[in-house]
């Protein structure tokens, strides 16, 4: 039930409150020693008193009552919106935090009310001087701040209509770390498109001359037969051309927009099945364990089959050579709402973050004869699904690779 906004005192109240006791005590102990004409003055000015205080009482009650039902009414709306919402008083307090502010700042909901902001947080926490705010009546439009994972929008208001009590910087926060990702998704998918171009004309221009310096290499190989040590450098010009013609094939497939045909599949199944290919791989180590978690429920997905398990290899792979020693190589598969989740982990010697930043940029690799277009081709073909590809890494401890992917198209 709404509590009302109005409260009002009857002559009995009135007469019942400390004050007009005390008013009229001061009148009965000070009348003997007035004169008979100032007593009545006297009762006057204490009553006067009594009745200002009574009506200081009542304008707070009025207050509070009016806070509580503003409350009531906001409350339910607050607890639902995806914005942080934070207001303090004048005084540096916390009178009001929603779930979503308490998620945004990493901190418990029942941490923040009543609470000092000072005691929590630094004072410019925010990008700004909350001191300053307060006490200059300050207002802030749009200041971007990252905190952690969380890249956060904020705005400040500075409320200074109706009672003081009420009086104080309204904060709020929206969380644009999507958006940000999306961004980014964007500009890095333009240059890539450039990119592309660029070295489909480079590769077209290299690949003829390279033929013909392996042409001719090839025919000093066979007219030094007689000759070793020159032969062997011959063979040696033959096999760095052979190198560079796969780098310039990779860069034109790089360069070609792929074309999938999705097929609804059973994804538990078909993960399974492309384990398969990674352990008869004469490359794999003995000492490698493998971990996989996949659920029994059927998940059906509309995937190419060859073009994501080309993608899936390349993580494979790339996690089991992480670890040299041996270690655990996992499979993992979840199922949300309305989308999948594949994960491939390794315990190999992980990555720090200015490494994981590079990764998925062209030509950059950390192998020996590495192209440095493995991940940036895996994640063209996860993107063509309609899905995205992330990385978190812990030096020392492992890698894992999270591919998200719609349930439908």
């Amino acid at each position: 039930m709404v509590p009302p906004l109005l409260y009002t005192k009857t002559k009995e109240s009135i007469m019942s409150e400390p004050s007009f006791h005390e008013a009229s005590r001061a009148a009965s102990i000070s009348a003997p020693d007035a004169p008979p004409g100032k007593e009545l003055l006297l009762l006057q000015e204490l009553s006067k008193s009594a009745y200002a205080k009574l009506q200081e009482q009542f304008q707070r009650v009025n207050q509070n009552r009016e806070v509580g039902r503003f409350n009531y009414l906001l409350d339910p709306i607050l607890q639902r919106v995806e914005e942080g919402v934070l207001f303090v008083s004048l005084d540096g307090m916390i009178v009001l935090a929603n779930p979503a502010c308490a998620f945004l700042v990493s901190r418990p909901l029942e941490t923040l009310r009543d609470m000092k902001f000072w005691d929590l947080f630094t004072d410019d926490y925010f990008g700004f001087s909350l001191r300053e705010a307060l006490t200059f009546g300050i207002s802030h439009r749009l200041i971007y701040k990252s905190f952690a994972s969380k890249e956060l929008e904020i705005s400040s208001a500075f409320l200074s209509e109706g009672a003081k009590s009420l009086h104080g910087l309204l904060i709020i926060l929206r969380d644009i770390s999507e958006r940000q990702r999306n961004f980014r998704t964007v500009i890095q998918e333009d240059r890539m498109k450039e990119l592309g171009k660029m070295a489909a004309t480079v590769a077209h221009e290299i690949r003829n001359p390279l033929g013909g310096i392996r042409g001719f290499a090839s025919l000093l190989y066979r007219d030094l037969c007689v000759q070793k040590p020159l032969q062997e450098m011959a063979s040696a010009i033959i096999e760095g051309t052979k190198t560079l013609e796969r780098l310039v094939g990779s860069i034109l497939h790089f360069a070609k927009p792929i074309q999938i045909q999705l097929q609804s599949t059973d994804l538990g199944a078909f993960l399974k099945e492309t384990m398969k290919f990674v352990k008869i791989d004469p490359s794999f180590p003995p000492n490698m364990k493998i971990a996989l978690h996949i659920p029994h429920d059927l998940i059906l997905v509309p995937i190419d089959a060859a073009a994501l398990r080309s993608a899936l290899l390349n993580l494979l792979f790339n996690a089991f050579q992480s670890m040299p020693e041996g270690g655990i190589l996992s499979l993992s598969l979840l199922k949300l709402e309305g989308m999948c989740q594949v994960l491939v982990s390794d315990t190999g010697m992980g990555m720090d973050s200015a490494l994981q930043q590079k990764l998925f940029s062209p030509f950059f690799t950390t192998k020996k004869g590495g192209t440095g277009l493995g991940l940036v081709e895996t994640r063209r073909i996860v993107q063509s699904h309609g899905g995205t590809i992330e990385v978190r890494s812990v030096p020392s401890k492992g890698t894992t690779f999270t591919i998200t992917l719609p349930l439908r198209r």
